[in-house]
């Protein structure tokens, strides 16, 4: 009687352990919005852009998020010509999110990618972006004006990862001028806005066991909305097997 007493306290000790165990989700740029939306019980929110020694925080990453900002550097692509039209560049951010995402990619660590994010998971990958929407693809679309806008879009394969299974087309939020051009075989288009851009992709499986990324802004769509829920539940999820 005693053993069998001693076998189910030692057991529910395990699982209240297991319950509570802490997760550490490294945000390449935080802000306000993306520890709201990711935060939750027993998750610790890492800032990567304010920690000197990256290297001490990757050996604690169980999942880690791409956020959204400035252009990349167009030399990351191999690409001068859009060195024009971008916009501030970032050369310290540019190198933190390779090193974040070579880290996610090599030891199988869940990734997300949010707008700039989603852009750098394309040009690590090998891919390349326009420069500019307006100027190479033009305005049948509005991307952005001026600030943040709002457009539809289409899924073209069912992600449960991302969005909800009972729609073919659903409304985003949208502040960005460049976007995903050359696209590596590695990287598979599960939406597009009606001008043909990309708006979510997902790694191969084959390659990488959960890397999703969309180019709007999950993070700002409020906890109602269900793209910001499923999102953040897929995440969760991969980052406890």
């Amino acid at each position: 009687m005693i053993k069998n007493t001693l076998f189910i306290l030692i057991i529910a000790i395990l699982c209240s352990c297991q319950k509570q165990q802490q997760r550490t989700i490294i945000l390449s740029k935080a802000s306000a919005n993306y520890v709201n939306w990711i935060e939750g019980d027993n998750i610790i929110i890492l800032d990567a852009y304010t920690i000197k020694n990256t290297d001490s925080i990757l050996a604690l990453a169980d999942g880690i998020i791409l956020t959204g900002g400035e252009d990349i550097n167009p030399l990351q692509y191999n690409d001068t010509i859009n060195l024009a039209v971008c916009g501030d560049i970032n050369y310290q951010r540019d190198t933190l999110e390779r090193k974040l995402f070579d880290f996610a990619f090599k030891n199988k660590i869940p990734l997300i990618g949010v707008c700039r994010g989603m852009q750098m998971m394309n040009v690590a990958s090998g891919g390349t972006l326009y420069g500019d929407i307006p100027t190479e693809i033009g305005t049948t679309v509005i991307h952005r004006n001026n600030g943040e806008v709002n457009h539809k879009i289409v899924l073209l394969d069912t992600c449960s990862l991302i969005f909800p299974l009972d729609t073919d087309t659903i409304m985003v939020n949208s502040w960005h001028h460049q976007g995903l051009k050359i696209i590596p075989n590695k990287l598979r288009v599960i939406a597009r806005s009606f001008d043909g851009l990309p708006e979510a992709v997902v790694m191969d499986k084959s390659e990488h066991p959960f890397m999703i990324a969309v180019q709007f802004h999950p993070e700002r769509l409020g906890k109602d909305n269900s793209i910001h829920r499923t999102m953040k539940a897929s995440f969760y999820k991969q980052m406890a097997k």
